[in-house]
Parts: C-alpha cells; sequence; structure tokens
C-alpha cells in the first residue's frame, strides 16, 4: 500500500511512501492495521491524506479498515490486482480484518474515494488465483443475472486464456451489478444486500475450519454448492440448481472433492454475523436470477449442514 497527500496528487509525479503488507488472510488482521496506522502516523499523514490499497482482496480490506479508522476516517483508493478483487472487494466499501479465528469479525463499511481497474495486473497472476474470482462471477449470474451466467459459462477457454475483450465485459456486468445492491443499502441494514453473501454463510465457515488453507474463491464455490443443496431441502430452491452450478464452476477448475468436518462447520456457523437469536438469515436462490431471504431455525440448519455439506461436490 501507500500514502500520498490530496494536494499533490495531481501532480504528474508523485512520491508515495509505500508500506508492505502480507498478502492473503495472513496479513489480515488487526496487527497489520495497527501497523499501517503506527506508519501513517510516524511518515505525518494529515487528514488530507489518501491511502492507497495496490493488491488482492485481503490487501484491499486490511488498507480500507486501516483508512477508515486513522484519524478518524480519510479517503482510500483501490488498485485491485486479482481478478476476485477487481469483481467483487474493491467495490461495496466492507472493510475489515481477522481477529479470534473468525472471517471479517472486525470492520467497518467506508466506500472508496476511487476504484481503479488494470487487467494488465491479471497477467502475472497464478492460475488457482486467477481462477478465484469466477466463484464470485458465477455467485453474481446464479441469483441475479441469467445473461452473465450464460457468458461465463460459453466463454471459459477465453475467460481462462484471459482473453481482454471478454474479460473486461465479464468483469464490468459483475460490477454493475452488485454496484445495483450496494447503492440500494450501502450500509447492509436492510434486506437486498443479502443476496451478496449467497455462499458465503457456509464458504466462511469452510475457510475457518480449514484454518484458511482453503482459498476464498474455493469456499464460496463449495458454499454455494451446500447452500442450494440446502436450499433444494428447503422447498425454496429447483432441483437442477445444485447440478447447474457445479457445471459451471467445474469448467472454472473451482470444484474440488472436499471431506468436510460437518461439527466443526456448524460450530464455525453459529458465531456467523448474520445470526438473529435462534435463527441464521439465508440467501436462497429460488432459480437462476431469482432469490429470496430466508430465515432458518438454527437445529434445522445444523440438521441440513451435516447432512449436505459433508462433502462435495
Amino acid at each position: 500500500m501507500a500514502f500520498v497527500s490530496r494536494s499533490i496528487a495531481n501532480r504528474v509525479k508523485v512520491k508515495c511512501p509505500v508500506v508492505p503488507i502480507i498478502d492473503g488472510e495472513e496479513g489480515k488482521s488487526i496487527e497489520t492495521a495497527l501497523s499501517i496506522v503506527r506508519n501513517a502516523h510516524e511518515i505525518g499523514i494529515d487528514r488530507d491524506g489518501l491511502f492507497i490499497g495496490v493488491g488482492g482482496g485481503s490487501v484491499l480490506d486490511v488498507v480500507g479498515f486501516s483508512a477508515s479508522i486513522y484519524l478518524r476516517g480519510v479517503d482510500y483508493v483501490n488498485v485491485p490486482t486479482t481478478m476476485l478483487s477487481m469483481v467483487d472487494a474493491s467495490l461495496g466499501g466492507k472493510t475489515g480484518v481477522n481477529a479470534l479465528g473468525l472471517k471479517n469479525v472486525i470492520g467497518v463499511i467506508r466506500q472508496p474515494r476511487y476504484i481503479i481497474i488494470d487487467l494488465s495486473f491479471l497477467e502475472s497472476l497464478p492460475m488457482p488465483s486467477y481462477i478465484d474470482g469466477f466463484a464470485e462471477v458465477i455467485k453474481y449470474g446464479i441469483t441475479m443475472d441469467r445473461e452473465l451466467l450464460s457468458q461465463v459459462m460459453n466463454n471459459p477457454d477465453k475467460l481462462l486464456g484471459r482473453d481482454y475483450e471478454v474479460l473486461e465485459e465479464i468483469i464490468y456486468r459483475s460490477l454493475i451489478n452488485k454496484a445495483s445492491i450496494v447503492e440500494k443499502d450501502e450500509l447492509d441494514r436492510g434486506v437486498i444486500r443479502a443476496v451478496l453473501n449467497y455462499g458465503h454463510t457456509v464458504g466462511h465457515a469452510i475457510e475457518s475450519v480449514s484454518n484458511f488453507s482453503i482459498s476464498h474463491g474455493r469456499a464460496v464455490a463449495l458454499g454455494m454448492i451446500c447452500e442450494a443443496r440446502i436450499g433444494v431441502k428447503l422447498g425454496y430452491t429447483l432441483r437442477d440448481v445444485p447440478g447447474l452450478l457445479v457445471d459451471a464452476l467445474t469448467r472454472f477448475n473451482l470444484v474440488n472433492r472436499v471431506t468436510i468436518d460437518a461439527n466443526g462447520l456448524v460450530n464455525a456457523m453459529m458465531r456467523d454475523k448474520k445470526r438473529s437469536g435462534g435463527f441464521i438469515k439465508l440467501p436462497v436462490v429460488i432459480d437462476v436470477g431469482r432469490w429470496d431471504l430466508v430465515r432458518v431455525r438454527i437445529e434445522d440448519l445444523t440438521k441440513l449442514v451435516t447432512e449436505e455439506c459433508r462433502s462435495t461436490p
């Protein structure tokens, strides 16, 4: 990440103090955030300063969070360098860090001043990291945008080959879908923003149970399959949706057979921030492009997770 004073931001040449951050979940911690704050203070960044996060979703999350708490909040800019951060983490204003073995348990919502996306960053991205982002793209498609899902499923070779023309359309359409939700429920206080969590209730639990050894994209992919199965069992989701999800995700190498500790999964989900009393609010897909928010009793969800999420696909 880098710091810059907005008063010099319009000059042709800008020298920014740079603070290296560990990428991935290991670096997404309160200690990293405090280190950024300490560096900003020592450098002398004031309320007119600007934090610039350059990296994947974890880096953008912790930089955004640090900007949000420094001097009660300074502006920040997101420069995503991974597919996952381009289509998801860079937009929406959700910032945060992991703590107590839980993902994003500390955080605030604060929108970035700008988002700068340069597709050339994707050229050097290792394939496993690159394909992680397509789990979120497929999430937008299955929940909100049938046409997007069709575009993704019809162009796997071009997308895996990092064809700029097709990629630009897919990324743009994904961001338009997310922006349409965020502008209606910026602070995540209503119902509609819940759709962005599809696959994440189980997915975040999978990440926690695996001690974050399973990447976010793969965990969300498995979480979507599991939650689709749960939706079928609850009588909301059409029976062909889980198979369609497996088909779409398999085209991007996002489905691996994994045996999951169901009890550990349930325990992690019980600490989910979407829990309210004896219920968890779960977004479920009705059909491609249609979804609803369902309050599921904890005991019912425990039984369903044990039955449907023990292994995937």
